[in-house]
């Protein structure tokens, strides 16, 4: 289907929240407690993440398809992507945060999360045979959508994997 294990878990949390909001499975309610439900995960908090709203959306919506019921049966809202730029730390803020760092592990780290831009569970799984001294290169194995890929390695990073 194209979806991770963790975005499924996301959708069967918001499934079994709604469920047990209203006491009964989220294809026996009509589209006005549909819409009440929605609107209600919207206002709950004084800054509603939109992300959480998203999955929850989603989740009604694969729902929905695996029920064979059309999406438009319970007016789904459309979520719009939105548009921000990434947050980039500085030089001096990387150090800092490098400096900060005690055990050689964590340094290690960073420097995969920001040298490489790696995502979290990248740089968890990094294993040892992964790096390519000779090319500069960090081979990522299974990132996010199930694909590998080759990123550079910095003569600092270099030095600090090449310590282990």
């Amino acid at each position: 289907m194209g979806r991770s294990q963790s975005a499924f878990n996301n959708y069967s949390r918001h499934v079994a929240a709604i469920s047990l909001y209203f006491g009964k499975i989220p294809t026996e309610l009509d589209s006005e407690q549909v819409q009440d439900y929605l609107f209600y995960q919207q206002k709950k908090s004084k800054t509603p993440s939109q992300t959480y709203f998203k999955h929850c959306v989603y989740g009604l919506r694969f729902l929905l398809k695996s029920e064979g019921l059309p999406y438009e049966f319970p007016r789904l809202p459309s979520i719009k992507n939105e548009k921000k730029l990434p947050v980039v730390f500085s030089k001096e803020e990387v150090w800092a945060m490098l400096q900060s760092a005690k055990l050689l592990k964590h340094k290690i780290l960073i420097g995969l999360l920001y040298g490489c831009g790696l995502r979290c569970m990248e740089a968890r799984s990094v294993l040892l045979q992964d790096p390519d001294f000779d090319r500069k290169q960090l081979k990522v194995v299974q990132g996010k959508g199930k694909k590998d890929r080759y990123v550079p390695l910095s003569e600092h990073l270099i030095r600090g994997l090449e310590d282990l």
